[in-house]
């Protein structure tokens, strides 16, 4: 599972399509003056308005069965931070329109800004069988099944977004992310170095890429490139794991213990700190915490094991 700053980054700038085919929206007949409604909303948001605004779309969708209406109370609702308002009225939008490419790929993007990984999951594998030749599915259902933990099932997505649209930065970091949680460093690292050299300014990349190394074995790489990371966020949960594998590897080991620990302090739901501070703790003679860290490791384990196996309960994600 991914962290929710680094589903925060791969969301910045999905990768969007070359082309935009118009896809069935259109609004059911209706008694209900639906264009009436909508100048109405339209009118309200000028004045600021918004509950207004929102009392003629939810009409004009309800009793006018307006997509269009559903689409913009949608966003208003998005606007306002309020994801069951957004989410409710973009289920009400798919019931009328279920094959409609526009729904289905705002209920998949709301999905995953507030962490349904499932639901987005669910969306985009439809929207990928609709659309099989659009990066941009391709690559948010990778990151769908990345925040809900199937990397494999992530990583055969991205590589079809990265074959239908080569070269971009967040699909290169996304897939080697997903290499990485799969101890796959080999792979990982020529394309999270693709990555930063397409992207220089990338502090999530340069993390990624000094795990890859570390993985590697290339310890010398990987503390540079770790600490180059640190000196510009310094709470990196990804740079303070490797630190903290490098400073064990040197035998520094309250050094490493105090970089894992930031490590877990950044990214709580992660196994991977809770290990390797049980070893560090062992070696520095207090099994009461490497134990507990060890407990703390299989349980956070057993957690995402337990989230992959919801997923594929659901029928998303790789087929078992």
């Amino acid at each position: 599972m991914i962290a929710a700053l680094f589903v925060g980054v791969l969301l910045q700038a999905a990768p969007g399509p070359k082309t935009r085919p118009a896809t069935a929206t259109a609004d059911q007949t209706s008694h209900v003056d639906t264009n009436a409604l909508m100048t109405r909303a339209s009118q309200a948001l000028s004045r600021g308005d918004r509950a207004e605004a929102k009392r003629a779309l939810s009409e004009a969708g309800e009793r006018g069965h307006s997509v269009r209406a559903l689409m913009q109370l949608a966003r208003l609702y998005a606007e306002e931070g309020n994801a069951p308002g957004a989410s409710g009225a973009l289920r009400a939008a798919l019931a009328l329109a279920p094959n409609s490419e526009d729904v289905l790929a705002s209920f998949a993007e709301l999905s995953l800004t507030v962490h349904a990984p499932v639901q987005a999951i669910l969306t985009l594998e439809s929207l990928t069988r609709l659309c099989p030749t659009e990066p941009r599915y391709a690559y948010q259902l990778g990151v769908g099944l990345m925040m809900a933990g199937d990397m494999p099932a992530a990583t055969d997505a991205l590589r079809k977004s990265n074959t239908l649209d080569p070269d971009r930065p967040l699909t290169l970091l996304a897939l080697g992310l997903a290499y990485n949680h799969q101890k796959l460093y080999d792979d990982a690292r020529p394309l999270l170095r693709r990555a930063l050299d397409l992207d220089p300014e990338s502090l999530e990349t340069l993390a990624a890429l000094s795990e890859a190394e570390a993985g590697t074995g290339d310890l010398a790489s990987a503390e540079r490139d770790a600490t180059r990371a640190l000196s510009r966020a310094g709470s990196n949960a990804t740079a303070n794991l490797v630190i903290g594998m490098v400073r064990m590897a040197q035998q520094r080991y309250p050094e490493a213990r105090d970089a894992l620990l930031s490590a877990v302090n950044a990214d709580p739901k992660s196994p991977k700190p809770e290990y390797q501070l049980s070893l560090v703790f062992s070696r520095l003679g207090d099994q009461a915490s490497a134990d507990q860290h060890l407990s703390q490791y299989r349980e956070k384990l057993r957690a995402l094991e337990a989230a992959v196996e919801a997923l594929h309960k659901h029928g998303g994600g790789a087929k078992q």
